[in-house]
């Protein structure tokens, strides 16, 4: 039993966790990456030209901040607006509490934070522009940002993350109960006889 628990337990971190992250982060081919923001300059638009055959096209904003920087749910670092003729393609914003820091260059080298504006899916041919911008994060100093584009990007099956948290959950509970069934068994055996007098 335990041997088929532990496998439950390794699909369901490859389902649930595995395979989100690397397609979502590696799938695709990349289109290029565009500098959007260089302290102490504005904000840039980025326009690029984007064919049919490159969706669905996944759009990255890399940011390197200057100081300690603790993601949060509730407030916003960047927003992201991508536009086609003067149309909303995706409109976003950015809180990075899914990403961790690289550093950038060396192990010691500035930390740079990932996030996505999402995908663009269908597309059309043409340009399409990409316009970022500062937050609602009170003291967030930001050193760089960048736009990375990857086309050909897999789609995340939305029911395989839940699926893999179902098998962690119900492997962790198994392994659980069996280690207590083997406490209560061994527990539950009798004293050897005592032989005297």
């Amino acid at each position: 039993m335990r041997p088929i628990l532990l496998l439950l337990l390794v699909v369901g971190v490859v389902l649930g966790v595995g395979y989100p992250w690397v397609a979502t982060n590696f799938s695709g081919e990349e289109i290029g990456s565009w500098r959007v923001y260089d302290r102490p300059g504005p904000y840039k638009p980025v326009t690029v030209n984007l064919k049919k055959g490159d969706a669905p096209v996944r759009a990255f904003i890399d940011m390197q901040p200057l100081r300690n920087f603790v993601p949060s749910e509730g407030r916003t670092a960047l927003t992201a607006v991508v536009t086609r003729q003067g149309k909303d393609a995706l409109v976003t914003t950015l809180t990075y509490v899914s990403s961790k820091a690289t550093n950038k260059g060396s192990p010691q080298g500035p930390q740079v934070y990932r996030d996505s504006i999402g995908d663009i899916d269908p597309v059309e041919d043409g340009d399409y522009v990409f316009t970022i911008g500062p937050g609602d994060y009170d003291g967030l100093e930001v050193a760089q940002v960048d736009l990375v584009l990857r086309k050909g990007a897999i789609a995340v099956d939305r029911r395989a993350m839940p699926a893999g948290i179902a098998l962690i959950a119900i492997s962790i509970f198994g392994l659980i109960r069996l280690r207590r069934s083997r406490r209560a068994a061994e527990n539950t055996v009798p004293p050897p006889p005592k032989w005297g007098r």
